[in-house]
C-alpha cells in the first residue's frame, strides 16, 4: 500500500482500537511507526520509479518477520516507560506488516523461507492496483476523519 494508506490504517486502529490513548502525540507516533518499515525501499527507489512498483524481493529482512519481531520487542520496551507510546508504536508497526500481507506479495518468513505469499486481495495489474489503492486510501481517510471528529480531536 502507499504511505498514506499505511498512516490512515494504523491511525484507524488507534482511534477505534485504543480510543483512550488517542492524542496528537500518539497519532504522530503511530504514523511514523506505520511508515518507517518502508525505509528499506529507498535502496531500490530508482528501479521502482522505472517499473512503478516495489517487488517483494526488494524488501530486506527488516521488512519481514525479523523486522516485525524487533519492532514488537522495541514497542514492548517503550511500554515500560510510556504505555500509550509503546502501544502506539506497536499499532503502527504491526499494522504495516498486516496491510502489506493483505494487499501485496510478501515473503513473510524471510530470511527463513523466501517463498512469496500473495493473498490476492488486491489486483496485480498496475492500473487496477493504482485505482484500488486510491479507493482504499480515500476510504481509510474518510473513516479516520469521522473517527477523529467523534473524539473531538478533529473537526471540519
Amino acid at each position: 500500500m502507499n504511505t498514506l494508506a499505511h498512516i490512515f490504517f494504523a491511525n484507524l486502529l488507534l482511534v477505534f482500537g485504543a480510543p483512550s490513548i488517542v492524542s496528537p502525540t500518539t497519532l504522530t507516533v503511530t504514523s511514523i511507526a506505520a511508515v518507517i518499515t518502508d525505509l528499506d525501499h529507498l535502496a531500490h527507489l530508482r528501479t521502482a520509479l522505472k517499473t512503478h512498483r516495489f517487488k517483494s524481493e526488494t524488501r530486506t529482512m527488516w521488512h519481514e518477520l525479523p523486522g516485525l519481531l524487533v519492532a514488537m520487542a522495541a514497542s514492548v520496551a517503550v511500554t515500560f516507560f510510556s504505555a500509550s507510546l509503546g502501544q502506539s508504536l506497536l499499532l503502527g508497526f504491526v499494522s504495516h506488516y498486516f496491510l502489506d500481507l493483505l494487499t501485496r506479495p510478501t515473503r513473510p518468513f524471510y530470511p527463513l523461507n523466501s517463498k512469496v505469499v500473495f493473498l490476492g486481495l488486491a489486483p496485480r495489474n498496475l492500473r487496477k492496483l493504482t485505482a484500488y489503492d486510491a479507493v482504499i486510501t480515500a476510504t481509510f481517510g474518510v473513516i479516520l476523519i469521522a473517527g477523529l471528529q467523534g473524539q473531538g480531536i478533529f473537526s471540519i
